[in-house]
């Protein structure tokens, strides 16, 4: 079941790692993800057995609503929960585009779920990996 994450569980050390998945950056970045961006996402998540094994943040008030942050446990892939997620997402948009970027580790699964892929010019926190917009209509 897919719902609002908790404080305590967004400061666990099971959503930190999550994060991590998600951008793969060292901890100081983590930290100042935390701090300084997360507070102004929505933030909805699975947890199963007391623990939180995916999440996706976004920014509700854009348009289009802008998917930030989006990982799903390793031991929890293949279950839905990462479509599950991005359906919540759609919709909470309410009829608005869904609007993604991301690089060539998670391409397929935007792909997979109806997102249209256009190539992207390469974000400075990763500027070797090949960067895509996907937008879910």
């Amino acid at each position: 079941m897919i719902r609002a994450l908790t404080i305590d569980e967004i400061a666990s050390a099971e959503f930190r790692h999550l994060l991590w998945l998600a951008v793969e950056v060292d901890d100081a970045e983590l930290d100042q993800i935390a701090r300084d961006e997360l507070p102004r996402l929505t933030i909805r998540g699975v947890a199963e057995s007391g623990r939180v094994v995916a999440f996706v943040a976004f920014d509700a008030d854009a348009d289009p609503l802008t998917i930030e942050y989006i990982a799903v446990d390793e031991d929890a892939q293949g279950r839905g929960h990462g479509s599950a997620l991005v359906e919540a997402v759609r919709d909470h948009a309410g009829g608005r585009v869904v609007y993604a970027r991301t690089d060539d580790d998670a391409v397929d699964f935007y792909r997979r779920i109806g997102f249209v892929i256009t190539d992207h010019e390469p974000d400075p926190r990763w500027p070797d990996r090949p960067r895509y917009e996907c937008v879910l209509l």
